[in-house]
């Protein structure tokens, strides 16, 4: 079956189909990649499961189309310009083996397209969903896989911006995590750090500096233990914290779930809401790590 991609259609087709029964849309991207179905849509755009059918083997890929939601000319230019941003992001990190690889990037139809390596598993929320809270070990060895990742993407001077266990999938071929979703991300210039900016991130998940425009790499981090916290306790993070007495109560919330001290201390560093108390590097995260559960935590 072929998918078509115009937003107004989106009819299925029969296989071999060149153009869409329905409203006539061509259904070959760039005379190459076929939409087979719809995998999710976002404020910037929707993405679809697609097929490479210039490869023999017609490996299946991953279609972005940008389909702005928000009006107004200023917003649909910054909307445009994120995405394009995204593409030069993927170029640059999709060369590490747990970030999807940038395969191409264009314009068809007065539409941008990214086009970009499909990975096969379930998110963490789905993994959730199935199988319930996770144990300190299953914290312990997120933490082992996701942070020389998130190292990789600060060494190249980007902030994910969205980390949520919906942007991180384990891949089915050989469990390891990916990170997923770059289209909140941003390029760190040496004078923006102290600029405040557009705020973009999920609000459960999100850092209080972040919220107020001004990410930081450690804004990352703060996310990253959030989303610790929610797969400990299956409670949404914005129930973790007390806005009255300013703490997060997560502790109260693992029922029989047991955590050690030392997993705690790090979890708690994490989710600092004061900056300057968190963690600054993920350097700093494995040295903890090393210090409480030795060399393998």
């Amino acid at each position: 079956m072929s998918q078509c991609l115009n937003p107004d259609c989106l009819h299925i087709n029969p296989d071999g189909s060149q153009f869409c029964q329905k409203c006539g849309s061509k259904l070959r991207l760039a005379e190459r990649y076929y939409a087979k179905s719809i995998l999710g849509q976002g404020g910037f755009g929707r993405t679809f499961l697609a097929v490479d059918d210039f490869k023999p083997s017609k490996p299946p890929c991953v279609i972005k189309q940008f389909l702005p939601q928000a009006q107004g000319t200023a917003t649909l230019e910054k909307a445009a310009q994120l995405f394009d941003q995204e593409a030069q992001r993927l170029e640059l990190l999709g060369k590490h083996s747990q970030i999807p690889e940038l395969l191409a990037y264009f314009t068809a139809d007065n539409r941008q397209y990214l086009i970009q390596e499909f990975i096969e598993g379930e998110t963490l929320q789905q993994e959730l969903d199935n199988q319930g809270a996770f144990t300190e070990n299953q914290i312990i060895s997120l933490l082992k896989d996701l942070l020389p990742v998130l190292d990789f993407v600060h060494q190249n001077q980007v902030i994910h911006r969205d980390i949520k266990p919906e942007n991180i999938i384990r891949r089915a071929s050989d469990n390891k995590l990916v990170l997923v979703d770059f289209g909140a991300s941003k390029q760190v210039q040496r004078t923006s750090m102290s600029v405040t900016g557009t705020v973009i991130g999920s609000a459960a998940y999100c850092a209080p500096e972040q919220a107020m425009g001004k990410p930081q790499y450690g804004s990352d981090l703060y996310s990253l233990g959030v989303t610790c916290l929610y797969l400990l306790t299956q409670v949404s993070p914005s129930n973790l914290y007390d806005p009255l007495e300013l703490q997060w109560v997560w502790r109260e919330h693992l029922n029989d779930n047991q955590l050690s001290e030392k997993l705690g201390k790090i979890l708690d560093r994490l989710v600092e809401t004061v900056f300057n108390k968190r963690y600054q590097s993920v350097a700093e995260v494995w040295e903890d790590l090393r210090r409480y559960y030795g060399k393998s935590p």
